[in-house]
């Protein structure tokens, strides 16, 4: 076979491959640039607290779609690490089941909060307004990130089995501006 037709033969497998590179989008919140690609996809924020906003697009369609939002507040720092575990424990009813677990990343020491129970579902206005709706078997991954620039929050709340389903995704992320 001729040179030519190797490589263009070559050319054609490597297109036609699955092994294809997976386009990576990146989002800078602070000082910490976040990677994501498939099945995150980038909403527009619909809230002016909110410094980025996804949605893991579950394959599965029995699972639900869950949103990722990324809170940020400048150097206020939004109220420190305790005022937010406390307030997000908080939207849960009763005494919600809770891991919390400091990770060193990088230089900093990232903390991670794990609540399954029954969320307290705010219908608009936030979680401090209005109505809430108790949604028993509920889950949150919750991450803070400190920096003198302003802290950083991660927030990502749904039915326990579809948070499970993209909790490696979750973590993939949230550790993505430590990763070489």
């Amino acid at each position: 076979m001729k040179i030519s037709h190797v490589i263009a033969l070559s050319v054609l497998i490597t297109l036609g491959s699955p092994i294809q590179a997976e386009e990576t989008e990146t989002l800078t919140v602070s000082e910490f640039t976040f990677e994501f690609g498939e099945p995150w996809i980038r909403q527009q924020v619909n809230s002016s607290m909110r410094a980025g906003q996804l949605v893991y697009d579950h394959e599965d369609e029995a699972l639900k779609d869950i949103e990722l939002v990324i809170f940020y507040f400048g150097p206020s720092n939004g109220g420190g690490k305790q005022a937010n575990l406390d307030r997000w424990i908080g939207q849960f009813e009763g005494e919600p089941e809770t891991k919390l677990e400091d990770r060193e990343l990088g230089d900093r020491e990232i903390s991670f909060l794990e609540a399954r129970g029954t969320f307290l579902e705010s219908m608009g206005g936030g979680p401090f307004a209005g109505p809430k709706t108790p949604r028993p078997g509920y889950m949150m991954l919750a991450a803070i990130f400190p920096s003198d620039e302003g802290w950083v929050f991660l927030k990502a709340t749904g039915p326990e089995k579809s948070i499970e389903a993209m909790k490696d995704a979750y973590y993939a992320f949230a550790e993505s501006p430590f990763s070489e």
